[in-house]
């Protein structure tokens, strides 16, 4: 059934190789200190399969330069409201068919020394730099200055969240950031993934920050599906720009998830020349993404006032085989439903958690991972850094699609 949409903006996705307490959450009455929380639950004595349900811990670090600039300052009560949304996409079948992947994204109710939060997953920092944030120059900073930033990986998803600096080339807004995880050398090693010997690393050993970075301007960016009580299914107003689906595709980065369409092995989509399946996953069609780009551009520009039936034409993409489907999955953009996660990627994302360092959780261990000379090394490691960017292109406006 073709539903109400409103859609706000388009994407393309590149990747590449002093605090105050918030205003509108009850804070937790007198916090105490507290022994270290065990809150990703990786003492568990449960087995490890697929019935397993993983806690995530997750903490939004607010970098903020205006404290009255709600979208720099952002409220806890929206990110724990986005947070909660992102749950529904992971959890799957509630805004259309799609795989449980079998975990919960949780505000940290602790911080690493294990005292309780006055705003559970939530810690605000006045940032002391150049304000707006420079993503690119954040990201690839290996100096440790912002590697400071960050809570314990292996207890913590860390997100920071902040102003993008605009580029000043047309190639878009960037929305989202993420690094991607490591893959231990042995018998779960991931295709895709940079492979690493050392099975434990901790927080001294980064030199850079190991994170999601959200661009918090478009923090209100919010379809309204996620309100409605039929979840969408009756009619919804959209953006293409909507923050929950923007988190939702960073965090399947963060634990393991490529772009659905062609890349090259330096992430690029602009230099492929056939079609071919570049995300791990058979059971996502993958397509080129540079002969979408240059459909949709020439379709809008034909189309100055979008109807339904448009925007149902430019989520049509055709893949390797030349068939054509509705673009869903989270891990593509502009314009998609992002919803859907197939079991493939579930199988991914579930390796990720059993096996790859600086990701919370319970771990499996296997016989064939070589122990390095450099486990339980407590200084910085060289270490590759591969974070993949997804950016906002173009301006299209699509209002009361019926």
């Amino acid at each position: 059934m073709k539903k109400y949409i409103y859609a706000m903006l388009t994407f393309a996705c590149l990747a590449f190789a002093g605090c105050k307490s918030n205003d509108d959450m009850e804070p937790v009455d007198n916090p105490a200190e507290a022994t270290q929380q065990d809150e990703d639950d990786d003492n568990t004595t449960s087995t490890l399969n697929d019935s397993y349900t993983y806690q995530l811990p997750v903490i939004f670090h607010v970098l903020y330069s205006d404290p009255n600039d709600s979208k720099q300052y952002v409220s806890a009560t929206t990110l724990k409201n986005i947070l909660s949304y992102v749950n529904e996409i992971y959890k799957g079948n509630v805004y259309g068919k799609s795989e449980d992947i079998k975990l919960s994204f949780n505000l940290a109710q602790y911080d690493e020394n294990g005292k309780k939060l006055e705003t559970p997953g939530v810690e605000y920092i006045q940032y002391p730099g150049t304000y707006p944030i420079d993503c690119h120059a954040f990201m690839s900073d290996n100096t440790g200055a912002n590697a400071k930033y960050l809570w314990d990986p292996n207890e913590y998803i860390n997100v920071m969240l902040y102003n993008f600096k605009a580029s000043d080339t047309k190639a878009g807004v960037t929305l989202g950031i993420s690094d991607m995880p490591y893959t231990l050398k042995g018998d779960s090693a991931l295709a895709g993934l940079d492979t690493v010997q050392v099975s434990s690393i901790k927080k001294s050993n980064l030199s850079y920050a190991y994170c999601s970075s959200i661009n918090s301007l478009y923090i209100n960016d919010m379809s309204s599906r996620y309100t409605a009580a039929d979840k969408g299914a009756s009619g919804y107003t959209y953006y293409a720009s909507d923050i929950v689906v923007t988190l939702a595709h960073e965090l399947g980065h963060y634990l393991g998830l490529h772009h659905i369409f062609t890349e090259n092995k330096s992430g690029s989509y602009q230099e492929v020349d056939s079609c071919y399946d570049s995300d791990y996953c058979k059971d996502t069609p993958s397509y080129l993404r540079a002969e979408y780009e240059d459909y949709m551009n020439e379709y809008s520009k034909k189309h100055s006032s979008l109807s339904t039936d448009d925007f149902y034409a430019l989520l049509r993409r055709t893949n390797c085989s030349n068939e054509t489907f509705l673009s869903a999955n989270i891990m593509d953009y502009s314009i998609g439903l992002g919803y859907k996660i197939s079991a493939d990627q579930k199988r991914r994302i579930r390796s990720v958690l059993y096996n790859s360092p600086l990701i919370p959780g319970p771990k499996v261990r296997t016989t064939a991972t070589t122990r390095s000379p450099e486990e339980g090394y407590e200084g910085v490691l060289d270490l590759p850094i591969h974070w993949v960017e997804c950016k906002l292109v173009g301006g299209q406006r699509i209002e009361n699609i019926k």
